[in-house]
């Protein structure tokens, strides 16, 4: 091992110290004989070497454990991975504190001596120096805080190893005399608080001092109180506040509100003593969900350093072009401490504070951001934080079948597995041209984006199937075409091969009382009116069943899906060939000449013909993340765009003849905060 003692220390010259034997402390047990449930072990700290009377930078993380009797799973919490800015290695989580539930309810004080020698899991060695803890507490408990990188209501219950890191800091604590807990009445137990004592701290600060910061989590709180850490030696007192916490989800059992919650406290000045005491303020609440309050007072772990440490990292944040971004981060250590931000690893000139702006971000913007931070001891680096400026992102494929309607605006469809036929005849000798083959044990579908030209409150679907029954003939029905969320048509085939059409939410249903499943080609069209409240099913160019008194609207930014649907129907074993949506109600002729001779009928209302003549072709996925923003799209890259306001991401287009321009729009420019609840 080697040490750089800083050059100011020695006359401007830096001296290094070379040593293989570290110089070795006894551990120290100290019992409490007024406990007869105090489990006396040996705890270590993780910390630099005390090499020949010259310290080097030291960090710390103390842990609580609970032990949660009546409920073995939720019992302890092990650190197995870097928490706040301290490394795995130099967390300690000391011994389970019982809750009170399926054991002894009690005042406990517990005890362990941290040192280079731990036997007890948990632990880790501290290379030189014995530290004393002792705490004492009502019961500790377990929340299910997830921490201040996770979104609201922050609850996680997955467990105390559910994600390692932070959580397992957060999972348990210890309680604070007041919300709840084992013998509570109306939320109140009326108990102490906890109380906090750690003896022997100059011999792993041997020639420095240190600051403390506190994290806390609680199963019922709505904010958390200021703590004191206290130099016993001196008799002086520092203030720590919990200054932002994110918001609980009220569980509503209570005059006041209360939920799990937690969060960090801002850091102590430097202290420079061998006996600390960490107490928490009085928890206090007062009833009133908008006026009242509830303070808690607990606490689960604790960070004694000197050098600096990122115990609160800048969080990732997504941002569109004109945006602004807040960065923001926090970090524990005996000041001064300095600050500098870097862009890709490169500093960032003038960016020497606790947060960074970024004001009308562009492309240039994105990237990698760290915080750099130093003070006489050492240096930390924050973990980076990841700024996105949203894009379209396109994705090639090969599974587009192409809008043969040569009037209005081109609807590709995106095929989903089905299987491509340049013609199919049955056993009557009908032959179609151009058809998609689904299988219902792949579950193929054919989806066509939505678009507004679908709204359209008069219409005709229509299409030609060929069918020899369902998979399941003891199941729900067969979706052939679905349009539909809250409203919407649906075309099915029933079990027995009879057909109908739906809307929605409409109990009355035009059926077709054929049966269509003898593998045979039949041509199908519904027609719907929603202004006359009518529907009516057409088989083989000739009207089968009609019905009235329908009200319905189509759904908002609804897809149209072809052979296999979102809602619960089985998905469709046959073939489809020309399937076609037009705009206005067909009358009984046009239907008959489309079935007789494929003719395109009222070809100014047709909207989507889908008549598969060529194989599915190439074609792009287009993806955004931006939430409150309008697809457009153009010929050319000057405009005039489109709005296509119905689009939501993923949108699919297939490749053309005619090339096709994409952007967006409406999007008011706003700051992204990347750490909302930063001191």
């Amino acid at each position: 091992m080697k040490l750089v003692i800083p050059p100011r220390s020695l006359g401007g010259r830096p001296v290094v110290i070379k040593s293989q034997v570290p110089i070795k402390f006894m551990k120290r047990d100290r019992l409490n004989h007024h406990n007869p449930q105090l489990r006396q072990v040996a705890c270590t700290v993780s910390a630099a070497a005390l090499m020949l009377g010259v310290s080097s930078a030291a960090t710390v993380g103390f842990h609580f454990q609970c032990d949660y009797c009546s409920a073995a799973s939720y019992s302890g919490a092990v650190v197995t991975a870097s928490a706040f800015g301290v490394g795995v290695n130099a967390w300690e989580s000391l011994t389970q504190m019982e809750t009170g539930y399926g054991c002894a309810a009690g005042y406990y004080t517990l005890n362990q001596t941290v040192n280079t020698s731990p036997s007890d899991p948990g632990l880790n060695p501290l290379p030189n120096g014995s530290i004393t803890v002792t705490w004492s507490a009502y019961t500790a408990n377990v929340s299910g805080f997830g921490g201040y990188d996770r979104s609201g209501p922050h609850y996680t219950f997955g467990g105390p190893n559910a994600r390692p890191g932070n959580e397992q800091v957060y999972w348990g604590f210890l309680r604070d005399g007041v919300n709840f807990g084992p013998g509570s009445s109306g939320g109140d137990n009326n108990q102490p608080g906890y109380s906090i004592d750690l003896v022997g701290l100059k011999t792993l600060f041997t020639n420095t001092p240190f600051a403390i910061q506190l994290i806390a989590s609680a199963d019922s709180m709505q904010y958390l109180t200021n703590a004191f850490v206290i130099d016993a030696t001196a008799g002086t007192t520092q203030s720590v506040v919990y200054a932002s916490t994110p918001p609980v989800s009220d569980s509503g059992d209570t005059a006041w509100v209360r939920g799990p919650g937690g969060g960090l406290s801002t850091a102590s000045g430097a202290l420079n003593t061998d006996h600390v005491q960490i107490i928490g303020n009085r928890a206090a609440h007062v009833a009133g969900k908008t006026t009242g309050y509830n303070f808690a007072s607990t606490i689960s772990g604790f960070i004694v350093t000197d050098k600096p440490v990122v115990s609160m990292p800048p969080n990732s944040v997504l941002a569109i072009g004109g945006d602004s971004i807040a960065l923001s981060a926090y970090a524990v250590g005996v000041p001064p401490l300095a600050y500098q931000w870097r862009h890709n690893g490169a500093p960032i000139s003038g960016a020497t504070t606790t947060t960074l702006a970024l004001n009308n971000v562009t492309l240039a913007t994105a990237g990698s951001y760290d915080l750099v931070v130093t003070n006489n001891y050492g240096m930390d680096v924050s973990s980076p934080a990841t700024v996105t400026l949203d894009t379209i992102a396109t994705t090639a494929g090969s599974n587009y079948v192409l809008d043969s309607n040569p009037n209005a605006a081109q609807h590709a469809g995106l095929n989903l597995g089905a299987t491509w036929l340049a013609s199919s005849a049955d056993s009557s000798g009908l032959t179609r041209t151009g058809v998609m083959s689904f299988s219902a044990s792949a579950t193929n579908q054919i989806v066509v984006p939505n678009d507004t030209n679908f709204n359209a409150n008069a219409g005709t679907v229509m299409f030609w199937m060929r069918s020899a029954g369902v998979a399941d003939p003891a199941g729900n029905p067969v979706a052939l075409f679905d349009r539909s969320g809250a409203d919407g048509l649906q075309i099915l085939m029933n079990p027995d091969g009879t057909l109908q059409a739906q809307a929605v939410s409409q109990a009355s249903k035009a059926v077709a009382t054929n049966p269509e499943n003898d593998n045979h080609w039949h041509h199908v069209a519904v027609t719907f009116d929603q202004t006359a409240g009518s529907m009516a099913v057409y088989v083989d160019g000739v009207s089968i069943s009609a019905v009235g008194g329908l009200t319905w609207n189509w759904p908002a930014n609804q897809q149209i899906e072809l052979g296999t649907s979102h809602n619960s129907f089985q998905s469709y074993d046959g073939l489809l060939a020309d399937v076609r949506f037009y705009n206005q109600v067909l009358s009984d002729a046009q239907i008959a000449s489309v079935y007789s001779t494929s003719a395109l009928a009222n070809a100014s209302a047709l909207i989507l013909r889908l008549n598969f003549q060529t194989a599915p072709v190439d074609g792009v996925t287009l993806q955004w993340q931006a939430k409150d923003v309008i697809l457009q799209t153009s010929d050319s890259a000057q405009g005039p765009y489109v709005d296509a306001p119905e689009v939501t991401s993923p949108y699919d287009a297939a490749t053309q003849q005619a090339q096709k321009f994409y952007r967006y729009r409406g999007h008011t420019p706003r700051t992204v905060v990347s750490n909302p609840f930063l001191m």
